[in-house]
């Protein structure tokens, strides 16, 4: 049954699968990655040497159970001159510090919203949250402020140019690299998370950066983790309409062909392929019809073909459609559906922390 729902939508094959080859993955990873910067997101921004950073202050938190450090992330830029951002960075404090723990890469609307910091202080997970506006304000601003400014100066960008989902996954990896140095990271449990247009970036941060072993996905719908053909609620066109500086100018010309039945040969199951062969988790909710939860499912089911090209387990689910309340991990790809509606809750990081720990 559920494969018949699939088979309607019409999807474009992923490139390449027919090769099982683990040899040549990568070459087929970034023809995705190249698709999809030039149509949808734009290229991410390219550092000119290495990430650095300082402590801007500690303090004990979470009932005295983790250090809370705040710590200005800067990275120079191959445009010249460097970009600075801060970051909230914390660490429980149980095991010592040099005990190996799992870490997420928050990228987050606001502190500390969304964020059930004793919570997931208690499951023994590292948190590194990273606010969008602190790296480019979430705006049409011209991409005159934030590192917007530092990389355009104002100036038009090209049809390929970075939107702000591309500064923020951009941001993300920066974060990445300084977790990477600490000895209390996991490196093989290095997670990237979102929700919303956030979660959007989660995927396009962890399709680009491979060391993102686990990438979240938390109700990113259209132009995140569902699929565009046959989608309910918003459309590419509503999304570039209200928010064009998201994507890259091109972004323009491949949602009025989505609108007009005149498809690219890409779907949205392209960019979870571009995780493979990592880990992936999509979470949905169930009111959610804006982001529509049917074509998130699907879109899982569709992609999971990159896994099994590689020799994983992919997607394991039932032939039919999930229930609220309903958790499918035992594969490569998580997934649930939470009951209520468009929200980033304690539900969902509690199954993203059990998923990172597995």
């Amino acid at each position: 049954m559920i494969e018949e729902l699939l088979r309607r939508r019409n999807l474009p094959t992923l490139p390449g699968f027919n090769e099982k080859s683990p040899a040549g993955w990568e070459e087929r990873r970034q023809k995705i990655t190249d698709l999809l910067a030039r149509n949808v997101y734009g290229y991410l921004p390219t550092a000119a040497g290495e990430t650095v950073w300082r402590e801007v202050s500690k303090e004990i938190t979470a009932a005295g159970k983790a250090v809370l450090r705040v710590m200005e992330i800067t990275v120079p830029l191959a445009e010249g001159g460097s970009f600075s951002f801060p970051v909230n960075v914390t660490v429980p404090t149980f095991g010592g510090p040099d005990l190996k723990k799992p870490a997420f890469v928050f990228i987050a609307f606001g502190y500390p919203k969304y964020y059930p910091m004793e919570e997931l202080v208690d499951e023994g997970v590292i948190i590194a949250e990273m606010v969008m506006n602190s790296v480019s304000p979430d705006l049409d601003d011209g991409f005159a402020q934030g590192l917007g400014g530092c990389l355009f100066s104002g100036a038009p960008r090209s049809g390929d140019g970075a939107g702000k989902i591309s500064l923020w996954a951009f941001a993300a990896s920066r974060v990445a690299d300084y977790l990477l140095s600490l000895p209390c990271v996991d490196p093989k449990r290095l997670g990237v998370a979102g929700h919303s247009r956030l979660g959007k970036t989660a995927l396009w941060a962890g399709a680009n950066d491979t060391r993102f072993t686990h990438v979240f996905s938390n109700e990113s719908g259209c132009a995140g983790a569902a699929i565009t053909r046959g989608k309910t609620g918003e459309t590419f066109r509503d999304i570039y309409d209200r928010f064009p500086y998201w994507f890259c100018p091109n972004m323009e010309l491949t949602a009025r062909r989505f609108s007009e039945d005149e498809a690219p040969a890409f779907d949205q199951h392209f960019l979870l392929a571009a995780v493979a062969p990592r880990k992936l988790y999509v979470s949905s909710a169930a009111d959610d019809a804006w982001c529509d939860p049917v074509s998130e499912y699907l879109c899982c089911m569709a992609a999971s073909d990159a896994w099994k090209a590689a020799g994983r387990d992919g997607f394991i689910h039932p032939d039919r459609l999930p229930e609220a309340g309903e958790r499918f991990a035992e594969g490569d790809i998580g997934y649930h559906l939470r009951p209520g509606s468009h929200f980033h809750s304690r539900y969902d990081w509690v199954r993203f922390c059990d998923f990172i720990k597995s």
